[in-house]
């Protein structure tokens, strides 16, 4: 398998509150930090932190059992950051998004999901996105209120429902499903999403070489107006590894 993975301020903002862990050979994820530049910077990184220091509960499990070792990872993550916020006030309101995938002994990927960082699979060259907005703009959807299109320019597009921190209850999603050979997993914040089509996105997930489709994420991103911080990951399944 390769992993690449990629982050950029981008064109408006001052500084990076993305946080990217590639813990090869089974561990990877994105948190997109929120409560302004100091703090969302801090809500990501120390998400993202508890969560490499969690893994060691992860190896060996599957099945359910791995599901809820994911979840306790992300409820510690969540209490961490309320602690922090006790200590430091001036971050009242800090939380992060949090998208990962764990890939286990069974030969199942896991994935853990809260706010609208996402999670793609790429197969036989049709992309699909496998983890579910938990945001306002993706409930006006659902509930048809509102077309895609729609969706796209919605004034509280960035509006999220769960995020790292925001409660002292966290809900998070967990599941998992089958890869197999010749698949890409592609993690995201929506940095990406936000500022490309599933369509556009789908057409750079077209090139092979997974450093140069990696690359040309962050490129579509940028050249669409890169209004936010992007960050991706990529997995590739390879023939010959499987």
């Amino acid at each position: 398998m390769k992993a690449v993975s990629k982050t950029n301020t981008g064109l408006v903002r001052q500084g990076n509150e993305d946080a990217v862990l590639t813990d090869a050979p089974d561990l990877y994820a994105i948190a997109d930090g929120m409560g302004g530049y100091i703090g969302g910077e801090i809500a990501s990184a120390e998400t993202i932190k508890v969560l490499k220091e969690e893994k060691k509960n992860f190896a060996g499990l599957t099945g359910d059992a791995l599901c809820e070792a994911l979840k306790e990872a992300a409820v510690k993550a969540n209490g961490h950051l309320r602690q922090l916020v006790c200590q430091m006030p001036d971050y009242e309101g800090m939380g992060t998004t949090l998208v990962a995938v764990y890939l286990a002994a069974d030969g199942k990927a896991y994935a853990l999901n809260i706010g609208d960082s996402r999670l793609y699979l790429w197969r036989g060259g049709t992309l699909t996105q496998i983890t579910e907005d938990h945001s306002y703009v993706a409930q006006l959807l659902s509930n048809g209120d509102i077309t895609s299109e729609e969706a796209r320019r919605h004034p509280q597009r960035n509006v999220i429902l769960r995020a790292v921190g925001a409660d002292a209850d966290l809900e998070a999603d967990v599941f998992s499903f089958d890869v197999q050979a010749g698949d890409r997993l592609l993690l995201c914040s929506d940095g990406l999403s936000d500022m490309a089509t599933d369509e556009e996105i789908a057409a750079v997930l077209a090139e092979k070489h997974t450093e140069k489709a990696a690359d040309a994420l962050i490129e579509l991103a940028l050249n669409n107006g890169g209004r936010d911080n992007v960050s991706v990951i990529l997995l590739d399944f390879e023939a010959e590894e499987r």
